[in-house]
């Protein structure tokens, strides 16, 4: 397998405080822009994350807003906060030069009552002004799942889009936590789609962000399936907690390469 750039979640203004130390671990940043985030950044510290990052050829990734947005909502006031939201993303990104830029799509079953098609018509409102810039700034946005139980909401928004620009981000800790379907449906549905995965971990009862490994997601599994049906997509760490950066950059690097877990002799028996 071809070795993978992992990218590691890390908030706007974590990755200001712990600069020097984050740039010095060569860390692949997801930067993390919500609200607070979005309204404080400046052209300044936006392009010294750039060049102090992109100079030591580390790739940048953003992810976006989501707390009490949704591009898909039915309250048009909700959808057009998001709208002003996302407009102030596509700024930053002009300073960033992301490979990609993770966003929400906001679909959940029980708020739109089954309703798809609201969920979509509402959708269509919001996504083709930001398709068009990211296709000026050549940056590609990737949709991430949450609360989808089904993959069908996602494939339908890109195929109606039908950008090279759109395509989508599968979350393995959302997957396992509230999804419906195998992972082997989800990944063979979404994989001629997908621009990038997130891996966290959890028990399957909640979206606890664990590092890999410390839950119960196969990732074995997961890996090849990507590799199966999305062979080149960016891979993210989300990580929460003190400590948990490297010992989830040391565990996805281990299923990337292929590489046994140290909990195991080469025998197999735990060690």
């Amino acid at each position: 397998m071809a070795k993978k750039t992992v990218q590691v979640h890390v908030p706007y203004g974590v990755l200001l405080e712990r600069f020097d130390e984050l740039l010095g671990k060569n860390i692949n940043p997801e930067v993390l822009l919500d609200g607070d985030a979005l309204d404080n950044a400046t052209p300044y510290d936006l392009a010294r994350i750039r060049e102090s990052f992109g100079g030591k050829g580390l790739s940048i990734t953003i992810h976006g807003p989501y707390l009490e947005i949704n591009p898909g909502a039915i309250d048009e006031e909700v959808r057009l906060k998001t709208v002003e939201q996302y407009r102030k993303v596509f700024k930053a990104a002009a300073y960033l030069k992301p490979i990609n830029i993770v966003l929400h799509a906001g679909y959940h079953p029980r708020k739109y009552h089954g309703n798809a098609s609201l969920w979509l018509a509402q959708s269509m409102k919001t996504w083709p002004e930001f398709v068009s810039e990211a296709e000026r700034l050549g940056v590609t946005i990737a949709v991430e799942n949450i609360f989808e139980r089904s993959t069908d909401t996602l494939t339908t928004l890109v195929e109606t889009i039908n950008s090279p620009n759109l395509r989508l981000c599968l979350d393995s800790g959302h997957l396992s936590a509230f999804a419906r379907g195998d992972m082997d449906e989800w990944v063979s549905a979404l994989g001629p789609y997908l621009a990038e995965v997130h891996l966290h971990d959890n028990t399957g009862n909640a979206d606890e962000h664990l590092p890999v490994g410390e839950g119960s997601i196969d990732f074995g599994r997961l890996v090849t399936l990507i590799e199966k049906y999305a062979p080149d997509p960016v891979y993210t760490i989300e990580p929460h907690g003190e400590g948990a950066i490297e010992r989830g950059v040391e565990a996805i690097t281990r299923f990337l390469e292929g590489r046994p877990s140290p909990e195991s002799s080469p025998d197999g028996q735990s060690s």
